[in-house]
């Protein structure tokens, strides 16, 4: 809520200096860039029927000019990811040769006024993270073992040499399930320095916290940034016994055994009947 009356704020800030006399703008220093943005909802409950979502990012630029670009950052809850390779062994695929990547994003989406190469030099997308090929995919277990021997030539494994396959792998599975997503041209200016931005969210969300960056371009480097959050939690049914597991995992854990006792008592007696 305190976001959305920052923006409400701004907003009437900007239509008032809009009616200015023209000689007072042009006495008036120009005004440090900043942001303001709020997500449509600040909540996204997911129940059996969800089939993803959609809202609105708005916001409001202040001392927005000719030539600047705004980009957003949408990043997921962070969890640690196992990945691992198929090989044939003896006429059989297994997964093999394991790589943990730590921090994972279980979502990342990045909208902007156009592609972020026309606006934004190398190193400030590098350092803020923001396009697939700059996602945070640390492994340190593999990048230590190829620190290691890679230098003196001994051969322990090919998974630090392959790392790099690894983290492409990995964004591409993401990018087919909807979960990395990058939409050049996905932010509208409006009038006024006013901005908005779609965001999707696929079936597949992971529940946590979300955090939305809003980015500010000028002169290829980021000249104000904004943060506001998005929270998917697990609604109705699914919500309680995700409480009970978690809150109560040892209630949790009887209940599930007496269902289990149940459930087979229940098709024993069916199938006595039949």
């Amino acid at each position: 809520m305190t976001a959305r009356l920052c923006l409400i704020a701004m907003l009437a800030a900007g239509l008032a200096g809009a009616g200015a006399p023209a000689r007072a703008q042009a006495e008036t220093p120009a005004p440090e860039p900043q942001i303001a943005a709020a997500l449509t909802e600040d909540v996204v409950e997911i129940r059996s029927n969800f089939a993803g979502a959609e809202m609105v990012l708005y916001g409001a630029a202040v001392g927005l000019t000719e030539g600047d670009d705004i980009a957003v950052v949408i990043r997921g809850p962070v969890r640690d990811l196992r990945v691992m390779r198929r090989q044939r062994v003896l006429g059989v695929w297994v997964n093999a040769d394991p790589v943990v990547f730590e921090e994972v994003a279980g979502y990342y989406a990045v909208a902007s006024t156009r592609p972020r190469a026309e606006f934004a030099t190398f190193s400030a997308l590098r350092r803020n993270r923001i396009g697939m090929e700059h996602v945070r995919l640390s492994a340190p277990e593999s990048e230590r073992i190829e620190t290691r021997f890679g230098v003196a030539g001994v051969v322990v494994s090919d998974i630090g040499a392959a790392i790099v396959d690894y983290r492409a792998a990995l964004v591409r599975n993401k990018a087919r399930d909807a979960l990395y997503v990058e939409a050049p041209g996905g932010v509208e200016i409006l009038e006024a320095g006013l901005f908005r931005a779609r965001v999707v969210l696929p079936p597949a969300t992971p529940t946590g916290v979300y955090d939305a960056d809003v980015y500010l371009f000028r002169d290829g480097l980021p000249i104000a940034v904004r943060r506001t959050s998005l929270e998917v939690v697990k609604g109705g049914t699914e919500r309680a016994i995700y409480d009970l597991a978690h809150e109560r995992p040892v209630a949790y854990g009887l209940l599930s055994v007496l269902f289990a006792v149940f459930a087979g008592w229940l098709a024993a007696f069916v199938m006595r009947r039949t």
